[in-house]
This record gives structure tokens, C-alpha cells and sequence, in this order.
């Protein structure tokens, strides 16, 4: 189910609709601009979003502007509902770009909290990292009761399983 939006007209630029959740608020969730036939093989409405997947921010042309509309709002769409997380594979990776909550292959002991180092297979189990800091140049994880995961450098990589907001 896409999220309920509202359209208002840039009062600056009439041919420039800004998108924002129907709920109200001024959450920015996109702009679509409408070509008015300038380039005929394409939709009348291009339309563009911070959360898009394109390096531009554009998530595509649309005949309608329903249809924009309708695009925008989906990305926004929660795919997991609250508390389900996602099964996905873990992935070897840096943190660039992830937010939490998310989960690291790790092992406890000690009451400390270290994290698989073997690049071909993810050792250990699944731990949950509830927030995440950075501080000195270096990031730093905290489980939900409260144990810290040290992840050393910002290019540090380790088997990182997505949470819902990534």
C-alpha cells in the first residue's frame, strides 16, 4: 500500500508540484515537474526524490500526475511492518550508508562483543546493533541491553545483515 500524499503547486514555479505526505507536516518526499511534451518519447511528468535509487535522484517519467504521484509514494512504502525484520542474505561490507537497526555476525565473550573477520562465510551468530555512533574517526555499535561493538576504523568492513530502514 503506497503512503497518502498531497500535491501543492510551487508558487514560484506553477509547472513544479511538490509532494508531501497527505497526513501534513513539510516532510519533502519529492517534486515533479511537469515537461509539458518537451520530449515527446517520454511522459509529460518527470518526477524526483531524495530516496530514489538513480545517483540523480530521478525515479522516472509518467504520463499522469497520478501516476508521479503514485511513484513517489511508493518509495516510501514500508516493505517490513514494524518489528519483522527482513530475511535477507549478510553481505560483507562497511557501514557506509547503514542505518540502524541492523545486525553483524559476531560472537560474545567476555562480555565483550567481537565480530566475524573471515571474508568467505559468516561465523558466529546474528547480533542485533540497536544504534550506532561515531566518534574520533572511529564507529562504534550498541546492542538493545546496552554492550558495545567496537568496529574500529570508518572503512572497516564485516557480514552486515540490512535492517528496515537500509
Amino acid at each position: 500500500m503506497t503512503i497518502s500524499t498531497r500535491v501543492e503547486i510551487d508558487d514560484l514555479d506553477p509547472s513544479r508540484h511538490i509532494v508531501l505526505p497527505a497526513a501534513g507536516g513539510n516532510e519533502h518526499l519529492g517534486v515533479i515537474f511537469d515537461e509539458q511534451g518537451t520530449i515527446p518519447s517520454r511522459g509529460r511528468y518527470a518526477t524526483w526524490s531524495p530516496k530514489a535509487d538513480a545517483r540523480n535522484g530521478i525515479v522516472g517519467f509518467y504520463d499522469t500526475l497520478d501516476e508521479a504521484t503514485d511513484a513517489i509514494g511508493r518509495l516510501y512504502d514500508d516493505p517490513h511492518p514494524k518489528g519483522e525484520q527482513p530475511d535477507t542474505d549478510p553481505t560483507w561490507q562497511t557501514l557506509k550508508g547503514v542505518t540502524a537497526p541492523f545486525r553483524v555476525y559476531g560472537e560474545q565473550s567476555d562480555g565483550r562483543i567481537h565480530l566475524a573477520r573471515d571474508r568467505k562465510t559468516p561465523t558466529g551468530e546474528p547480533i542485533e546493533v540497536a544504534r550506532l555512533e561515531m566518534r574520533g574517526g572511529c564507529r562504534y555499535g550498541y546492542t538493545t541491553d546496552g554492550h558495545q561493538i567496537n568496529f574500529i576504523g570508518v572503512a572497516t568492513k564485516c557480514w552486515v545483515i540490512a535492517g528496515p530502514a537500509n
